[in-house]
């Protein structure tokens, strides 16, 4: 008898004890992938300083974090911060502060080369290979930073990290979901995301205890080794070996499931596996160039690209902006990121409610209405535009969880990791342009919150058009993606709605097959292949 991997997890359990095990090792994995992402909040700290002419007497009045006609070079420079960050050892103040901002640029450069160049990798050779390659890339080029002996050799050093560092997100996200079943797979990416939010608060602690920012930049490297240990305790994804034709190997990995699961004896004594949408081991995937191999999987490769640009942009942009709140800046970083958990904790309990499209969809309606609000309030009611901000991040947090979700059950799985890479380089550069944007508000009060609440706004309309895949089988190839489509047809039947295929559809020569709707309408994947030749 043959099963797809769907309904092998059906039999042996969605989420028992192997699985879970699975994803609390890649979750953890969020705790290590937070201070890089961060690192430059407080490596590059902003310091406190007084600027002495070089030629004044001892009992001169020095310029207070000021320089003598903005260069750092006319002054005697004595620093007053207990932290030293790097900015303070290379006098990064001033004229010479753009420096510091650079870094993280550079940085986000180099996530978004790694997503954009190396996207693909794991679905080549694999995503377990491909993620300790990365983790160990990460540990080496953010470890040998701290010891950077000039400012160039940091930023290269950096940007190599920033490559790999897109790879841990990337593969680790995308192996935790295809080791789990389809019911599990939207609380599984709430959590990863309040597990992120979990390593911001951290990372901010360990800030707080650190005296320099070589110190620091070592133990957030150093808190990688640990994971390289993963293979010993976490598989192969049994999906992408399917997609591979290696179902001998999959087949291994599941019945290890079931046996940690104690399900053994659910599957019958002579099985054996296929792809859930019928894919021979002849087909082969054409990469990046299946996204717009069909108009329609073509607009919903856009729509998510914008989606996620939007997303980032705004999260980066109401998190900077948040710091302009005053306070203790490691209190403040550390609120900024655990204020994400009730978000996720809200967006959790209603996806697999109300489905991921609306849940997505709202989400980012009411974060661009909170923030195109802000223009209206009088500068004044500090109170007010501080509450609305915060509105906004809590449903930009929300979106954005439930947006991984969301693209990783659309692509499929044959590009699923290419593709999440592509989304995730417009998120990337939506990071690049937010402090672009914050720069409107010294020219018109309160813009920023204006441009991004429309982004925002926009990006929910469009997301109507995306698919719900709430109760749906994750696909396997690109007529999968194609036959959501043909399922959003909804036709009224006696007191009940349906959803339904009304016709099989070309896809050069492949046929998509009709999906049956179960008594509660949702639309399951047939016994028979998806695909015929």
């Amino acid at each position: 008898m043959q099963y797809t991997v769907d309904d092998v997890f059906e039999l042996i359990g969605q989420f028992g004890w192997s699985q879970r095990t699975y994803f609390l090792l890649l979750g953890i994995l969020q705790i290590f992938v937070a201070p890089q992402m961060l690192l430059n909040v407080f490596t590059g700290l902003d310091p406190s300083f007084e600027c002495y002419e070089k030629n004044a007497s001892s009992t001169a009045k020095p310029l207070i974090n000021k320089c003598i006609n903005n260069d750092p070079q006319e002054c005697r420079l004595s620093y007053t911060s207990e932290y030293k960050s790097f900015a303070s050892e290379w006098n990064l103040i001033c004229s010479e502060k753009y420096k510091v901002a650079m870094v993280q640029s550079v940085w986000m450069g180099g996530v978004m080369t790694g997503a954009l160049v190396l996207g693909s990798v794991a679905d080549v050779i694999g995503r377990l290979k491909t993620l300790m390659v990365s983790i160990l890339g990460t540990i080496a080029f953010e470890g040998f930073s701290a010891f950077a002996p000039t400012l160039m050799i940091m930023i290269i050093l950096r940007f190599l990290g920033g490559i790999c560092c897109a790879l841990v997100i990337l593969v680790s996200f995308v192996l935790s979901q295809e080791l789990i079943g389809t019911s599990w797979r939207s609380f599984c990416g709430m959590c990863v995301a309040m597990v992120f939010a979990i390593g911001i608060g951290i990372y901010s602690w360990l800030a707080s205890i650190m005296s320099d920012w070589r110190t620091l930049t070592l133990v957030c490297s150093l808190s990688g080794i640990v994971f390289l240990l993963l293979p010993c305790y976490v598989p192969e994804s049994p999906r992408w070996l399917v997609t591979q034709g290696k179902n001998d190997e999959a087949k291994v990995v599941l019945e290890d499931m079931a046996k940690k699961n104690r399900k053994s004896k659910e599957l019958p004594s002579h099985w054996e596996l296929k792809s859930s949408g019928g894919k021979n081991k002849e087909k082969k995937s054409n990469g990046v160039r299946d996204l717009v191999s069909h108009p329609y999987v073509l607009l919903l490769t856009l729509i998510q690209i914008f989606s996620w640009f939007v997303n980032s942009c705004t999260y980066y942009g109401l998190t900077m902006a948040a710091s302009n709140l005053g306070g203790d800046v490691y209190i403040s970083t550390a609120l900024s990121g655990l204020i994400e958990i009730p978000a996720c904790i809200t967006a959790a309990a209603v996806i697999d409610r109300v489905g991921r499209r609306i849940t997505l969809c709202t989400a980012m309606l009411l974060g661009g209405t909170a923030c195109v609000l802000i223009q209206f309030i009088p500068v004044k009611y500090v109170t007010v535009i501080t509450g609305l901000a915060l509105c906004g991040k809590l449903s930009i947090s929300a979106s954005f969880s439930v947006a991984y979700v969301h693209s990783a059950e659309i692509f499929p799985t044959i590009i699923r990791n290419s593709a999440v890479g592509i989304v995730s380089v417009a998120a990337r550069v939506g990071g690049i342009v937010a402090p672009f944007i914050l720069m409107l508000g010294d020219f018109i009060p309160n813009m920023q919150f204006t441009v991004f609440g429309l982004m925002t706004f926009l990006a929910g309309v469009l997301n109507l058009k995306l698919p719900e895949t709430l109760g749906q089988p994750m696909p396997e190839n690109i007529a999968d993606v194609i036959a959501f489509r043909n399922n959003e047809k909804v036709v009224k039947s006696g007191k009940k709605y349906q959803k339904l295929n009304m016709v099989d559809e070309e896809v050069g020569a492949e046929t998509v097959r009709p999906r049956t709707p179960t008594k509660k309408g949702e639309v399951r994947e047939d016994q028979e292949p998806l695909l015929e030749e």
